[in-house]
């Protein structure tokens, strides 16, 4: 048996499937005359699955995936569109292979619905001419890839479910069927697909609004997560909110970083309050003449402001020497000193003589206890990391107390973007620390400030009518409307928020039904509509063939 494809004059095609292998060049012409006698056939193609190798196979198979596996999707939408057509095929042939399993004086008894019955052997029949040999077997293969797919699918979850008794055989057969189910596969992909695209679009309307991605993807988690999230975000996007709430939020959410820290270090003291080693101060001494060789020189001063910063740190150490040492000189006692060190280091400007000075003494105390009394070098490691997070946020930032809330509020708002301006997502990422410390949001207040304006922002408001320009010019007015909203912040952030909404709509779908196999499902839809159509055309005038040769269409 062979498939002979008639290609006309105009490009138009036509298929006779499974003619026999006797059939001649003027067998087929002029039975072609016949069923089209107002075209003229350019071409005459024959092609034999019989003397087909499985590679030709293979690579016909992949070249009508795509065509196959649409073929397949409208068949699922048919059935999904039509349920009672599909509901009422489905019965028909149940009923119809019943009466055929059934002894043949029972159903007649019954009475027999020839109509069910000729709509199940329709199906057999087609399953057979599909199946029956190894030739229509490749045939399905080369033509219907996804269709074959579905249909290995459909037979190995059957078998999975017969041996339900045996875990491991249905196991095994289950996860094949998942594994060559086309519609599984698309599942899959399309849900990484749908990561990618994601990641993608918030790359590309970042760019082209100007807001940066951060804004664009917070718009989005605002609308699937919806409560707070969503209301900070909308208020700040419809202009609804006062915008320096955000700062005093950021302020807030330091200031609970700062307590956190405190508490940390109150409860660790309690493991060196029980340490009574009294401490020397040898290397405290040393510094202390480092530091004056710094600001002298052979006994001349010569940075008076330094000198008066070391004079003031040397008279406090001197007379803590004096104190009693079993409760000053043991390691909470030497920290206290420390702390009266940083002290005078606080009012200083950073990166001064002064500072750098006065830095060294300080660090100096802090080492004599670290190497005396171990268990305090645990005890302040995690102090010592949480005071330098805190300043480099109130300097990345301008929380601190001299910063105006002007400049801080710029730097808030500049979070979204990722340039030299943040230090590439540097501030962005001080700021997502602060925010998951304090335990107050910050972000998608920030996200809807950026995505506020209609306008495009920085230098995208300058260079987006150019390219809606050239937008219009390629594809007309609907190019270039695209192209506006796609650089409107305001609009893309409306979009994304709504975007999100529907992502939880989705996923609250699926959590009421989370065991539901939506692949297995669709491949069930499809099976059906299989059903559908071979029990349909047992209602059409009955197929009369002549010499083995299909119909035309």
């Amino acid at each position: 048996m062979a498939d002979i494809t008639l290609r006309f004059d105009d490009g138009t095609t036509h298929v006779y499937e499974n003619a026999p292998d006797s059939l001649t060049r003027n067998d087929v012409l002029k039975r072609a005359s016949t069923d089209f006698p107002n075209k003229n056939i350019a071409d005459i193609k024959r092609e034999s699955f019989a003397e087909m190798g499985m590679m030709d196979v293979a690579t016909k198979a992949v070249q009508n995936l795509p065509s196959s596996t649409a073929n397949m999707i409208g068949d699922i939408v048919s059935a999904i569109s039509s349920p009672l057509q599909t509901g009422k095929a489905i019965l028909d042939v149940g009923a119809g292979a019943l009466q055929n399993i059934f002894p043949e004086r029972l159903v007649q008894a019954i009475g027999e619905d020839k109509a069910s019955r000729d709509a199940a052997n329709a199906v057999g029949q087609f399953y057979m001419q599909r199946y029956g040999s190894p030739e229509a077997v490749k045939k399905v293969i080369a033509q219907d890839p996804a269709g074959f797919m579905a249909d290995m699918s459909t037979v190995l979850t059957g078998g999975a479910a017969a041996t339900a008794k045996l875990p491991q055989v249905a196991g095994a057969l289950s996860k094949t069927a998942s594994m060559v189910d086309p519609l599984a596969l698309m599942y899959k992909g399309a849900t990484g697909a749908t990561k990618a695209i994601g990641g993608a679009a918030e790359n590309i309307l970042g760019a082209t609004t100007g807001v940066g991605r951060e804004a664009i993807s917070q718009a989005f988690k605002a609308g699937e997560e919806g409560g707070q999230r969503a209301k900070e975000f909308t208020s700040n996007l419809r202009g609804s909110a006062n915008m320096m709430d955000v700062l005093d939020i950021a302020k807030q959410n330091l200031e609970q970083l700062r307590i956190d820290r405190s508490t940390a270090y109150k409860s660790n003291m309690k493991n060196i309050k029980g340490d009574k080693s009294i401490l020397n101060f040898e290397g405290i001494d040393k510094a202390l003449d480092n530091a004056m060789n710094q600001v002298s020189y052979k006994g001349q001063i010569k940075n008076q402001a330094a000198a008066d910063e070391l004079t003031k740190a040397r008279t406090l150490i001197e007379n803590w020497k004096k104190l009693d040492p079993a409760e000053y000189h043991t390691p909470e006692g030497m920290d206290s000193l420390k702390q009266s060190v940083g002290q005078i280091l606080e009012d200083l400007k950073p990166r001064t003589t002064p500072d750098m000075v006065i830095k060294g003494v300080y660090n100096s105390i802090k080492s004599e206890i670290n190497s005396q009394a171990p268990t305090y070098s645990k005890t302040m490691k995690a102090y010592t990391e949480s005071s330098e997070q805190i300043k480099e946020i109130e300097r990345a930032l301008s929380l601190g107390d001299k910063a105006s809330a002007d400049t801080a509020m710029r730097k808030l708002q500049s979070l979204m973007r990722n340039n030299v301006n943040t230090n590439y997502g540097q501030r962005l990422k001080l700021a997502q620390e602060l925010e998951q410390a304090g335990g107050q949001q910050m972000m998608p207040s920030l996200a809807g400030q950026a995505m506020q304006d209609w306008m495009p922002r920085g230098m995208q408001r300058v260079t987006a009518p150019l390219g809606i320009t050239g937008l219009f010019s390629v594809g007309g007015p609907v190019a270039a409307a695209l192209g506006a909203a796609a650089s409107s912040p305001r609009l893309v952030g409306e979009a994304a928020y709504g975007a999100g909404k529907v992502s939880k709509g989705l996923l609250d779908i699926n959590q009421l039904t989370p065991t539901l196999d939506y692949p297995a499902l669709l491949n069930m839809m499809y099976q059906a509509e299989q059903l559908k159509k071979q029990a349909e055309q047992t209602k059409n005038i009955p197929y009369i063939e002549l010499r083995g040769m299909a119909q035309p269409d």
